[in-house]
């Protein structure tokens, strides 16, 4: 299969390199793609053996995920964090997912943060017990899903946008549980300045029926 993963970074220069070897390890023949929010610690400028595309200007994780998209060339395209917190080592069985036929194939943590708990577990309630965890932002995913229902949001509520649509377009969607381990260097960007945004998402999700 015909497969780029999107690595959307900002401030990971200490982690990128690492985790093009070690996707390259589980994965050897997918292209990978580094879209870069113009970091100032240089993560462009670091990346070896992948592809780059640097972005200046609408900088944010969904506007970053749009622009890979529209720049990768191949009938697949997952993405996940820069951080080790998303294992590599996830990524063959998400793709034999696909292979078998999903439309979405998404990895589902075990377990997960508060904040995280709380959406998802309100997801959940208004969506379906099918999927638990709308906010995984670590997936592969058919070039065809990704161009009927395009990403919309700011952070990573575009992750619950995309699979509720998904479903409601009767798409099939995989899970793959795993364990997701702390990240390793720099900072999360998450934080709870984001959560109106996932709120809004899901309020706007229950009173619409766009598909």
């Amino acid at each position: 299969m015909s497969l780029t993963i999107l690595l959307p970074t900002y401030n990971e220069a200490e982690n990128i390199n690492p985790l093009i070897l070690a996707i390259r390890k589980h994965v050897p023949k997918t292209d990978i793609l580094v879209v870069d929010d113009n970091s100032p610690d240089g993560t462009a400028k670091k990346v070896k053996n992948a592809r780059v595309l640097l972005r200046t200007k609408n900088r944010g994780l969904t506007n970053s995920l749009r622009d890979g998209i529209k720049a990768s060339k191949t009938d697949f395209v997952g993405w996940m964090d820069c951080d080790f917190s998303h294992p590599p080592g996830v990524l063959p069985t998400l793709i034999k997912e696909v292979e078998r036929g999903a439309a979405v194939a998404i990895a589902t943590r075990n377990t997960y943060p508060l904040f995280s708990k709380i959406i998802n577990g309100l997801c959940m309630l208004f969506f379906g017990f099918d999927i638990h965890d709308y906010t995984t932002g670590f997936l592969v995913a058919r070039r065809s899903v990704l161009d009927a229902i395009p990403l919309r949001g700011n952070y990573g509520e575009y992750c619950i946008d995309l699979l509720v649509r998904a479903k409601r377009k009767g798409y099939r969607i995989e899970e793959i549980p795993y364990d997701s381990p702390p990240r390793k260097h720099g900072a999360s960007k998450t934080s709870l300045t984001y959560g109106l945004g996932y709120l809004s998402t899901v309020w706007g999700l229950l009173w619409t029926s766009d598909r």
